[in-house]
């Protein structure tokens, strides 16, 4: 991934799904990972994307989470896009009205464009 930090991150134990936020073409969009934590032989942790059997579980409720969260926060983002989304509408109907109005005008006196 990139330098930014998760949108959230879910956890059971070593195990977490990162839930990260990607801008594209159509808007906001997120993806998730699921890693597995460990103590590496030099102390230090590191993540891997390999699972035992015991871990299958554990996995498989942690993208239910996941599922459930993605969509939470697609909500919110649509919700916070609302008020903005309200403004340009009312300012297209407004250019739009204004634009008729003119159309309408030159027609009555003759002017056509």
């Amino acid at each position: 991934m990139s330098n930014t930090p998760p949108t959230d991150v879910i956890r059971d134990g070593s195990l977490k799904a990162s839930i990260w936020e990607n801008n594209g073409e159509k808007g906001v969009y997120f993806t998730t990972t699921f890693a597995k934590t460990y103590r590496g032989k030099d102390e230090k942790l590191h993540d891997t994307n390999v699972f035992n059997n015991s871990d299958l579980l554990k996995v498989s409720e942690l993208a239910r989470q996941a599922y459930g969260r993605t969509n939470e926060l697609r909500q919110e983002r649509l919700q916070s896009r609302e008020p903005e989304q309200r403004q340009d509408s009312r300012q297209e109907r407004a250019e739009a009205f204004l634009s008729n109005g003119r159309d309408a005008r030159d027609r009555d006196y003759g002017h056509e464009r």
